[in-house]
């Protein structure tokens, strides 16, 4: 009786144990089961200016440059096929993203360091920063648009 016990019971642990190691690939490596991502078709960009445009006007500096910086996001894991993770910094997309993109470097950067200041920062951004961030933005947005990924 014993013997048949056995017989049956380790099969089962094996298959279970099979079968949870199946799950933990499909999570870890594939990803799967972690909730949706959005994925965006296409980008706004006309309609993604004026709500810039709209945030300036009203003083929201912060809250401009925010937004071009995610719309900046958006267009880049549309051309790539690959948004930002949710365990990536702002820094460590853009890295992924020039190896990708063919971009200026340093006005990326540039750009980056305005996200970072207007999205982590105590101090209000000025007008002069905020201006400098969107001709950043509105220089580099066509060259994204243009660009042939290098794979």
């Amino acid at each position: 009786m014993e013997m048949q016990l056995t017989e049956i019971l380790m099969p089962a642990v094996a298959l279970s144990g099979a079968v949870i190691v199946v799950l933990l690939y499909l999570f870890y490596v594939k990803g799967m089961f972690r909730g949706t991502t959005h994925h965006v078709s296409s980008v706004d960009i006309p309609g993604k200016l004026r709500n810039i445009k709209k945030l300036a006007d009203a003083g929201k500096f912060e809250a401009a440059i925010t937004l071009a910086y995610r719309t900046f996001e958006q267009m880049c894991g549309m051309k790539i096929g690959s948004e930002r993770t949710p365990s990536e910094t702002a820094r460590e997309y853009v890295e992924r993203v020039l190896k990708i993109i063919p971009l200026d470097a340093e006005s990326v950067e540039n750009f980056v360091s305005a996200y970072e200041e207007a999205r982590f920062s105590s101090h209000e951004v000025s007008r002069d920063r905020y201006e400098l961030a969107i001709k950043v933005f509105t220089d580099i947005y066509p060259r994204i648009e243009g660009a042939t990924p290098i794979r």
